[in-house]
């Protein structure tokens, strides 16, 4: 009987464990980017190539994601109070949310979408009030890796807050 039970509790543990790398929860590492246009490139600025970031960077852009009685929320470790966000639609397999800088005004939308279990890739725009108007000024997209825990490691700098991933 106690090796049923057991034998059921790992098959469970097991679920679980594959259900988890099936869904957006967790923590991701940013692993690369693209940009597709930007306001402050240079003229001969080439667009659309990858650009791959190093996974032991001071300041990635990662971020949690749960699923709580009240729907997904997800919480940008990069940033504290001066971005707010706002997720806008979420399931299993994608999240679309809005980060707002409180001060400037410009928003940065993300749809993130799963992809093979291990990766998420998102694609973004932010746009930025000006005279009165919404202008884009950044589009492109970034890709994702999952990470076991990501947490900040120290107080607010310049380029954001310190974060570790493994």
């Amino acid at each position: 009987m106690r090796s049923l039970l057991l034998f059921l509790s790992l098959g469970a543990g097991l679920a679980a464990a594959q259900s988890a790398s099936d869904s957006t929860e967790g923590y991701w590492q940013d692993s690369a980017r693209r940009i597709f246009f930007s306001a402050d490139a240079p003229p001969d600025y080439v667009y659309g190539g990858w650009t791959e970031l190093d996974p032991a960077q001071t300041y990635p852009s990662a971020k949690e994601i749960r699923h709580t009685a009240r729907g997904y929320e997800l919480i940008d470790l990069l940033y504290d109070d001066e971005e707010r966000i706002t997720v806008q639609r979420a399931n299993e397999r994608h999240i679309d949310f809005v980060r707002t800088n409180r001060f400037s005004g410009c928003a940065t939308s993300h749809a993130c979408e799963l992809v093979k279990g291990d990766r998420l890739l998102c694609a973004l725009e932010t746009r930025c009030p000006k005279a009165g108007a919404e202008q884009v000024v950044w589009r492109g997209e970034e890709r994702y890796a999952r990470r076991t825990l990501c947490e900040r490691d120290g107080k607010r700098q310049a380029q954001g807050i310190p974060v570790r991933c493994r």
